[in-house]
């Protein structure tokens, strides 16, 4: 069997016929260039504690699809960590906004066709996840299934990751410590998810996407153990106004996620200091789906909580 050629499937094509679409994903590509500027230029300013830039892999960047724009309810998922294999952190891939870059999601919609094994696109209990909130439908043509996995901006808390594993931080304000761990991590947080500003508007990546793609619906698949994360990608503030929904976690039953939280206008402009947004944001905070859920009810219930809260008419 012959390895697949992702980088002429035309995926990128296909989905990006608005005109909206491209002034869009131009912005986006404007503030990645900004973005990665401004980080490296701080690493060289900053450069006193060693960095081991090859072991974390390259940043990930959002696409806008005209699925996204076209659905009613703008949904972004925040996992935990980038498994991207685009590169290392400070590279800036030639790939973006080229096929290449979205060979998963072409592998999501044509997994089983010739040159592309199951075993190329494992059903993970995230995947599941994924469809579920994309809707995604495994009856219809793979240009349609390939619109419906685009529709939703798959996120994450940590933009890289340290060798794709779990990778602390340290969240601004916290004690400074004397541990050569705490060190590294403060100084990667710095260089990474600091604020730049662009065309007027600043903030760190985090916001810089939510202002450009703005989204109706934030799903967090993220657990009880990267409230740190929050802090650092969102701000305290922010922390404060969820961490009910993050307290009232359980893996057990009835409740497998906490309760759906909303952001009006007024706090969307006080807590990231966005101006203009079309509505409020909908919020709901989840359980990783790798978590420890029994399957059975207690992984129905989270299903069905997750399916009803991406529903909702956004605010």
């Amino acid at each position: 069997m012959t390895d697949m050629d992702y980088s002429k499937t035309r995926i990128f094509e296909r989905h990006t016929n608005l005109e909206t679409t491209n002034k869009k994903n131009a912005e986006l590509k404007e503030m990645y260039q900004t973005f990665y500027n401004e980080m490296y230029q701080a690493f060289n300013i900053k450069k006193k504690v060693k960095f081991e830039t090859k072991k974390y892999n390259g940043i990930q960047l959002l696409t806008c699809f005209d699925s996204y724009l076209n659905a009613d309810n703008k949904i972004m998922i925040y996992g935990q960590e980038a498994n991207t294999d685009e590169g290392c952190v400070f590279d800036f891939s030639p790939q973006y906004q080229k096929d290449g870059y979205y060979k998963y999601e072409y592998k999501i919609a044509h997994v089983g066709e010739k040159g592309i094994p199951k075993s190329e696109c494992r059903q993970t209990e995230y995947l599941k996840t994924r469809e579920l909130i994309a809707g995604f439908d495994k009856s219809l043509n793979p240009e349609k299934r390939e619109a419906e996995i685009l529709s939703v901006l798959s996120n994450n808390l940590n933009k890289t990751s340290l060798k794709g594993k779990r990778t602390g931080c340290y969240p601004p304000g916290e004690p400074k410590q004397k541990t050569e761990k705490y060190k590294q991590y403060k100084f990667r947080d710095e260089i990474i998810y600091t604020s730049f500003d662009l065309n007027g508007f600043n903030g760190n990546i985090f916001l810089h996407e939510l202002n450009l793609l703005r989204p109706t619906h934030l799903v967090f698949l993220s657990g009880p153990d990267y409230i740190n994360h929050i802090i650092r990608d969102f701000g305290s503030d922010f922390y404060n106004k969820i961490k009910l929904m993050i307290n009232g976690l359980s893996v057990g039953t009835p409740a497998v996620t906490g309760s759906d939280y909303n952001l009006s206008k007024e706090d969307i402009h006080n807590l990231f200091g966005i101006n203009g947004y079309d509505s409020g944001i909908k919020i709901l905070y989840a359980y990783h789906p790798s978590a420890h859920i029994l399957n059975g009810e207690p992984r129905k219930n989270y299903n069905a909580i997750i399916e009803g809260f991406i529903n909702q008419e956004s605010l």
